[in-house]
């Protein structure tokens, strides 16, 4: 999953953003409504983590725009403001759940995988693709009863190709999803995680696709 944090308090956002990513979350962060407004409308984030007094656009001022044009987004606010006005016109502008500060991180967790179940309750925390078992809530990967050792990048990048597995997924698609909005898309960065991926996993499971990127195969 990946995830914005709005939050113009920077320690905080520094801080969640390395609890999330220990979480295996791919997790970007800005600072301001106005950034936030660019980056969700050229990233395909699947939640945005909100606080209500970011400048340039206000959190809500964000959320009525946002809510125009993609109605899919998840919005948590994440925020100081308790007053029961202060939720009312968040709903009302649209956003899916409200925690104020100061909150627990194992709440947040809780919320994010609250509100994103219930659009899509689909979605497991064990995921397979041929021999591969990844694990998100225990973090643990496995081919076949062997486990693999794995550093968070490598997490996501192979629950990406799982949950893609048997169709071709582009170098963008992989940066756009694993990685943050700041990495060049000349980057060479997806072929050497493949490559430490082959590694682990075996290099016959992920095939490359001339001209058109990776495929992980779903077949034993």
């Amino acid at each position: 999953m990946k995830i914005l944090i709005v939050e113009d308090e920077k320690k905080l956002a520094e801080m969640l953003k390395k609890r999330l990513e220990r979480e295996s979350f791919a997790v970007d962060i800005t600072h301001d409504g106005k950034s936030a407004l660019f980056l969700v409308r050229t990233n395909p984030y699947d939640l945005v983590i909100l606080d209500l007094m970011v400048p340039e656009v206000s959190g809500v001022e964000f959320c009525e725009t946002i809510r125009k044009e993609n109605k899919e987004l998840f919005v948590i606010v994440l925020s100081a403001l308790s007053q029961t006005k202060d939720k009312v016109r968040a709903f009302e502008a649209g956003v899916d759940d409200y925690l104020t500060k100061p909150f627990s991180f194992s709440e947040l967790k809780a919320r994010i995988l609250a509100v994103t179940s219930r659009r899509f309750p689909q979605r497991t925390e064990v995921v397979r693709a041929g021999p591969i078992t990844l694990d998100r809530d225990r973090r643990s990967a496995k081919k076949g009863k062997k486990e693999i050792s794995l550093t968070n990048k490598e997490f996501l990048l192979l629950e990406y190709l799982i949950r893609n597995a048997g169709r071709v997924v582009s170098r963008e698609d992989i940066l756009s999803n694993v990685w943050d909005y700041e990495f060049d898309s000349f980057s060479n960065i997806v072929d050497v995680y493949i490559r430490y991926l082959r590694r682990k996993i075996g290099d016959e499971l992920i095939e490359t696709v001339k001209g058109a990127g990776y495929r992980l195969k779903n077949g034993s």
